[in-house]
């Protein structure tokens, strides 16, 4: 089982290396070279790309104006990773973040740890939201990314099947590091691990969302200060000849 938990062993690694390329020779998902189902956490490129994403939203409007107001100005764009049947509530945030020019995601209608669901249910909770997404007006495919970051080799599979594009993650400071560190430390030890060809994962409806708040805006200034351009998960994964990695670094959730 693919989760976050930090260090991954070499044991590990082999089977995501195995699974990667066992995607990579039962067929690719439409466009952009990434394989099908694996379980991609970053791309290995020279190119000074940043992929932003935010986890189970939409959120409150109180939210989506703070990060509007974060994002614009910076010309950063991000995927916002939706629950179903919480932006069934507020198709309206769906939309405004879709107008400013980014992507919402896949994240279920329910968000079950999807091993322990039968693969009907997998491609319902997949289907409900791919639908309701579509209804607010995105084009192109729809990226998915397992809740809890969770995917043992039946649901990678499955996701092969259903030609389905995984987008984890390789940084997640809410989860890497203990509850209570200063806004300061979060923001160093993310610029430390960032590289070309990240997904960083950001909560910010969490109970510390001031803290989230806080730190996103430092954190995208230091990096469009080094020459990096922040963008959706699609636009990572557009780049040409792109070399999936998954690499260590994912926490166990609370």
């Amino acid at each position: 089982m693919i989760h976050r938990g930090r260090g991954m062993r070499p044991a590990v690694l082999a089977v995501l290396g195995a699974l990667l390329a066992l995607a990579s020779r039962a067929g690719r998902a439409t466009g952009g070279g990434i394989p099908a189902g694996a379980p991609i956490a970053r791309l290995k490129t020279h190119e000074r790309l940043i992929a932003l994403s935010f986890d189970d939203g939409p959120g409150d409007s109180t939210t989506a104006d703070t990060l509007l107001a974060i994002l614009g100005p910076r010309h950063a764009h991000a995927t916002f990773f939706v629950v179903g049947s919480a932006l069934v509530t507020k198709p309206g945030i769906g939309r405004r973040l879709l107008d400013a020019g980014n992507e919402l995601g896949n994240h279920t209608w329910w968000h079950p740890h999807l091993d322990s669901i039968p693969d009907d249910s997998i491609r319902v909770e997949l289907a409900r939201t791919d639908s309701l997404i579509r209804s607010l007006g995105q084009h192109g495919r729809i990226l998915v990314r397992p809740p809890y970051a969770e995917m043992g080799d039946r649901v990678s599979a499955t996701l092969r099947r259903l030609k389905r594009t995984v987008a984890l993650f390789d940084v997640d400071p809410h989860y890497d590091l203990p509850e209570g560190v200063p806004a300061d430390t979060t923001i160093e030890y993310t610029l430390r691990l960032l590289g070309p060809g990240s997904i960083v994962v950001f909560h910010p409806w969490y109970e510390d969302r001031d803290k989230a708040y806080t730190v996103l805006a430092p954190i995208l200034d230091r990096l469009i200060g080094m020459g990096y351009r922040l963008v959706t998960v699609s636009e990572l994964y557009g780049i040409k000849h792109p070399v999936p990695e998954m690499e260590e670094g994912h926490t166990q959730p609370k």
